[in-house]
């Protein structure tokens, strides 16, 4: 664990040891119960300044959970906002204006309260929050700009500085999403093995190449691949950045669904499973098609009733460039319905 990780541990777990004991705890005219810790600089904020700070939010009660920690993070910049006093307000943004540099907030407000007076409806409550539970924010302010430009600067900055670790979560996130994606088509791919129904759906396709007098080769995973163009260039392969123009039809009534190029990199971003085989059977140059059976396509799900259950695809596709580096974004036309990067990997 990193060491600013280290310190936003600890100071969540002081933090969350000083929210438990109420005793010295003052009490808003809303009802909220806050403490302010000063900092000790003679510094002081109005309204119009920004605050930069960590923030930590927890939910405690039925479920501790932490919904925002932001130390060893992007921290939050907040502009100060006249916010009136009174039995109305239930927030800590009305204490923002008494803040100072080095000073931290600490908030606790009541589910029951949220409920009582008409800002959370119980009926539309997130799953982990319940009645009886309260929500803890704490406050850290690291830095008071007094105007928008140096905060702006300020954020840039530290955007620059969190890139790396958002890039790198975002990798985390997509590698998991595709795990469970290719397990859960494996399950799916086993259950129509046994009935019978993949042979039916590889039959389809096969009887679409009769059809049409093309000669396809099937790959290992089962995509059927025409190759026009094999490609002089780089090889299609798991961690390159692709860049493929297509042209994606339907099978049952070979209509153009969706025509477009896109980049992807391979093997990290979600893909439909059938598509991203079949290009690996390309180099850069090359050209072809790539017939995909419905359950390696968009599967049982259709994608949201764009396509239906099970349905095969084909996709006539020009490999325009093989890379190690992710190539500077071109201007390209809007697609006309959904393509192959759509997200989905089924």
């Amino acid at each position: 664990m990193k060491r600013s990780q280290i310190l936003g541990a600890l100071a969540f777990a002081t933090i969350a040891f000083a929210a438990c004991n109420n005793a010295d705890y003052q009490t808003s005219a809303g009802g909220l119960k806050y403490k302010i810790i000063d900092g000790g600089s003679k510094d002081s904020s109005k309204v119009g300044d920004v605050l930069k700070m960590n923030v930590l939010q927890k939910i405690e009660g039925s479920k501790d959970t932490v919904l925002t920690d932001t130390y060893g993070k992007l921290p939050a910049f907040v502009k100060i906002q006249d916010i009136p006093t009174g039995p109305t307000s239930y927030g800590p943004d009305e204490f923002f204006k008494k803040l100072k540099k080095g000073d931290s907030l600490i908030t606790i407000m009541y589910v029951d309260s949220l409920i009582k007076k008409g800002i959370v409806q119980e009926a539309q409550m997130p799953p982990f929050m319940k009645k009886g539970d309260k929500i803890v924010l704490t406050f850290k302010v690291l830095e008071v700009f007094k105007n928008d430009s140096l905060a702006q600067a300020d954020y840039q900055k530290e955007m620059e500085k969190d890139a790396p670790r958002q890039k790198k979560e975002q990798e985390e996130m997509m590698k998991k999403m595709m795990k469970e994606q290719e397990a859960a088509q494996k399950a799916d791919e086993a259950a129509l093995e046994k009935s019978g129904e993949k042979a039916k759906q590889v039959k389809a396709v096969q009887d679409f190449l009769t059809a049409k007098k093309w000669t396809a080769t099937p790959t290992a995973v089962g995509t059927f691949v025409k190759i026009d163009q094999p490609g002089t260039g780089a090889q299609v392969a798991d961690g390159k950045f692709v860049t493929v123009k297509y042209d994606g039809k339907k099978v049952s009534n070979d209509s153009t669904f969706d025509a477009n190029q896109f980049t992807v990199q391979l093997g990290v971003q979600p893909f439909i499973k059938g598509f991203e085989d079949g290009l690996r059977q390309f180099k850069q140059g090359g050209k072809g098609t790539i017939i995909i059976p419905g359950y390696l396509a968009y599967g049982k799900e259709g994608n949201g009733g764009v396509f239906k259950p099970y349905e095969p695809l084909y996709f006539n596709v020009e490999i325009v460039s093989v890379s190690d580096k992710e190539p500077a974004p071109q201007p390209m036309p809007a697609p006309q319905a959904h393509g192959p990067n759509d997200g989905h990997n089924h």
